[in-house]
């Protein structure tokens, strides 16, 4: 062999080795091991640093130009973690962001450059305070979902379960205690016990005197749209006043499934009122509560009839359904409104006795039929 030939198989060797030494950080012409079959240029796949709260799944180092690179990402809290963004980068392609399927896997097609993953995530253990905010103590741990009492019932929004953020430090940048400009969200980790819709659009501030002030922020969570289960909240506070001054808390609810309401038989009755002239026709209440409720039934605790639905008839007279519990007292209370608010009035029955019998005593009213009664509390 001559020295010519010998430089020459000496120098492949090399070029081969960088090839090898290299590896995924440097793309490389091979022939793929095919059998002679050319796939053309290698293109490195630089993984993420290592990390605490997640772990990449079968990355693989490097690939051909449009092959599909599909891999896992495994988070090591899953209940108190959430992956914010997965990203691919390179030079030519730029930024794209990658969305797991169905079955958690992400996947794109190799370009012809080498790549580099990204991946953020958000480790969220419990926590009672984080700088300038703290969770209220009186915040429920355990959250019921809503059903209704009887049939027909409406959820309305003070019916919801909240938290309550207080500010119990006084945030950067501010001049009194407070917040004066912030931005906030709230997350839940797990959305199929507490989802997205059921936390509404952003937590509600709770003001001082100063409406401009806010000392608390409260998280309401609709009680219609959970499920059983147990559900990290996450709340996130940006203090306007000052760059990168930011509180976060988190802190783990368990929603349940409400105990079976048991059922009675209620009955009705017809009852007429004589309404003061005094009253304007289209602005009074009637409204009865229960005295004896038991929240374990699917009996209603209060029935409110407003003129809208039972006007006054050209005698001054109105007529309510009552439905009762049998045996059951009831407080009545009638009442209008007033350009200072709700006021109460004096009412008088008008007894036709044609359904039962009625008899008045120390200011209770009380229908007598066969085999119950009903007594009305009055004043």
């Amino acid at each position: 062999m001559n020295k010519k030939t010998k430089s020459f198989l000496t120098a492949l060797a090399a070029c081969f080795g960088l090839c090898l030494s290299v590896g995924v950080f440097a793309a490389c012409t091979d022939d793929g091991g095919d059998g002679g079959e050319n796939k053309g240029t290698l293109y490195s796949i630089q993984a993420p640093s290592a990390s605490d709260v997640f772990t990449v799944n079968d990355l693989p180092e490097g690939a051909y130009e449009g092959d599909t690179v599909t891999f896992g990402i495994t988070l090591t809290h899953p209940e108190e973690s959430i992956l914010d963004r997965v990203e691919i980068h390179g030079s030519e392609t730029g930024y794209r962001q990658l969305t797991a399927d169905a079955a958690g896997k992400y996947s794109f097609t190799m370009p012809a450059e080498p790549v580099r993953l990204s991946v953020d995530a958000s480790y969220y253990p419990d926590n009672e305070t984080d700088n300038f905010l703290s969770w209220n103590e009186g915040n429920p741990t355990a959250i019921e979902i809503w059903q209704a009492g009887y049939d027909g019932e409406q959820y309305f929004d003070s019916d919801d379960a909240t938290l309550t953020a207080d500010v119990t430090k006084q945030p950067a940048g501010t001049a009194a205690f407070g917040l004066f400009g912030y931005e906030a969200r709230v997350i839940s980790l797990d959305q199929d016990v507490i989802p997205a819709e059921a936390l509404g659009d952003e937590p509600e501030p709770v003001s001082a005197q100063n409406p401009s002030r806010t000392i608390g922020l409260e998280i309401h969570i609709d009680r219609t749209k959970i499920h059983a289960g147990t559900a990290k909240i996450v709340l996130i506070v940006n203090n306007k006043q000052s760059f990168g001054d930011q509180a976060v808390l988190a802190c783990t609810v368990t929603v349940t499934e409400p105990e079976p309401l048991e059922h009675v038989d209620t009955w009705e009755e017809n009852i007429t009122f004589k309404v003061p002239k005094n009253i304007e026709a289209d602005r009074f209440f009637f409204e009865f509560v229960d005295l004896d409720y038991d929240p374990s039934t699917d009996a209603r605790q209060n029935q409110t009839f407003w003129s809208e639905d039972y006007p006054i008839d050209e005698d001054g007279y109105v007529t309510v359904t009552l439905q009762y519990v049998p045996g059951h007292r009831y407080s009545v209370r009638a009442g209008y409104q007033d350009i200072a608010g709700l006021e109460d009035f004096s009412i008088n029955f008008v007894l036709d006795e044609t359904d039962a019998d009625y008899n008045t005593s120390q200011n209770e009213l009380t229908f007598e039929a066969e085999n119950g009664s009903l007594t009305l509390v009055l004043g």
